[in-house]
């Protein structure tokens, strides 16, 4: 059955926008400058696989104290010693191979969207979760274009203690710059902005609309988020009631399930089943089962972990493209090791909000600029702030408490339900400026922290 959701429904442009090939499907990769440089020795201190360079990469071992000295250069005169030598080396070995083949799988789909930045301060990544990603062919239906219908944008605040990851819903109505030879646009649907200029044009508009710089990018298609999935052991969601949704396949019954291949990407795809039956209210469970991801990613310790890390990024490089400013090695060790040092109570997932009863744009999204702008100027700025009570979104419930809107949603650790304690973290001192009692009010803004365990709302 084909879903009636396609990606011509109350479309406000014609279809015929011309569609933008991804790199995986014509072979071509990003500009030259992804085939220059070597590692860091970060990596490794004698083999320098010149497989990783482009935008954003930097020398950090030095940084980090890495010493230089070769390997095997002194007289090992025991038994002991000649094997603490081996050992050294084939781990030293299999670090540069590790490196290779990670960055060589990401370098392969590379997409030139401009110089990166430093992860020292505050960075920002754009996740894209494309629709008829050409690579995959017709295996989920033809539907005639390739779409941008995930848009999360992640920020990390420069101190490195908080995070704040926004939902684009794929029908909000925006302004969009001009993109190669596609000129501007005015009142179109966000997730037409692939269709115009490929994962480039993505980025210029949500940095259009979020007025942040998006130097780093990654987008996942239908058959990446299977294997990702697949990857990382299934992730934990919890639906209210029974769903079975015929549009998607999904049928899980009520309660807690573990998901994982096909299934998961059901339930991230499902609209018909959960909620009010709208894209905004997919959001909510895309923030369940990103917050539950992230618990499990931080309770198995895979972000510190370099096998498990290692195991993650080989296949995410065989079903991720990154930006070639993102596709370095070096860059994403920074990257999860930031992510790695926020707890869960300071990792907010927020939607942008906005409207679907504007008569101008039915069955669209059109932007809550007073909303809109108030929150993007704290996340700008770092600024902590407060979600109201029970504010889980359309399609979700809090599953953190008794009854659902006991607790607050803070991006900066106020997710708790009333009266209870906080056994992983310590109490925030009544001065601390990141503490609830000072984080400003952020009412209409829908969403949950990672460690708020939330439910999807059953549809009917």
């Amino acid at each position: 059955m084909t879903d009636p959701d396609g990606p011509y429904r109350n479309r406000a442009t014609s279809p015929s926008s011309p569609s933008v090939s991804s790199p995986s499907s014509t072979g071509s990769t990003s500009t030259g400058r992804a085939t220059g440089g070597s590692f860091d020795d970060l990596l490794d201190a004698r083999r320098r696989p010149s497989v990783v360079s482009g935008p954003g990469y930097r020398v950090s071992g030095a940084r980090h104290g890495r010493g230089r000295g070769p390997l095997g250069a002194r007289r090992l005169a025991t038994g002991v010693g000649l094997a603490a030598a081996v050992a050294v080396a084939s781990a030293t070995s299999l670090s540069a191979y590790a490196a290779y083949d990670v960055g060589h799988g990401f370098q392969q789909r590379a997409v030139d969207i401009g110089d990166g930045a430093s992860t020292d301060g505050a960075f920002n990544v754009l996740a894209i979760g494309a629709d008829n990603d050409p690579a995959q062919g017709q295996s989920y239906g033809d539907r005639g274009v390739t779409l941008n219908d995930s848009n999360v944008l992640f920020h990390v605040s420069a101190d490195h203690t908080q995070a704040v990851a926004v939902s684009f819903p794929r029908d909000l109505i925006v302004d969009q710059p001009a993109c190669g030879s596609a000129p501007a646009v005015t009142d179109t649907p966000l997730n037409q902005a692939y269709g115009r200029g490929g994962m480039d044009c993505v980025v210029s508009t949500i940095e259009h609309v979020s007025g942040m710089d998006v130097p780093y990018a990654a987008q996942v298609s239908f058959a990446g988020v299977i294997r990702m999935s697949d990857a990382i052991g299934g992730v934990p969601v919890c639906v209210t009631d029974a769903v079975d949704d015929p549009y998607t396949g999904l049928k899980l019954s009520a309660g807690e399930h573990t998901v994982s291949g096909a299934t998961a990407l059901a339930f991230l795809r499902d609209r018909h089943g959960v909620g009010d039956g709208s894209d905004l209210s997919r959001i909510s469970s895309l923030q369940q089962f990103l917050s539950s991801l992230l618990r499990k990613v931080k309770s198995e310790g895979t972000l510190s972990d370099p096998t498990k890390l290692y195991g993650l990024a080989r296949s995410a490089s065989r079903n991720i493209t990154l930006s070639t400013s993102l596709a370095s090695p070096a860059t994403m060790v920074d990257m999860a090791g930031a992510l790695d040092g926020i707890g869960l109570d300071r990792v907010t997932f927020v939607q942008y909000p906005g409207s679907v009863t504007d008569p101008a744009f039915p069955g669209k999204v059109v932007p809550d600029r007073a909303t809109a702008g108030k929150l993007m100027r704290a996340v700008r700025s770092d600024r902590p702030f407060r979600l109201d009570a029970g504010a889980t979104g359309r399609g979700a419930t809090d599953a953190t408490s008794d009854s659902p809107g006991e607790g607050t949603t803070s991006a900066t650790g106020a997710d708790e339900p009333a009266g209870a304690s906080r056994p992983d973290t310590d109490p925030p001192a009544a001065s601390d400026p990141t503490s609830s009692a000072t984080a400003q009010e952020m009412s209409g803004v829908t969403g949950q922290t990672a460690k708020q365990k939330t439910c999807a709302v059953a549809a009917g």
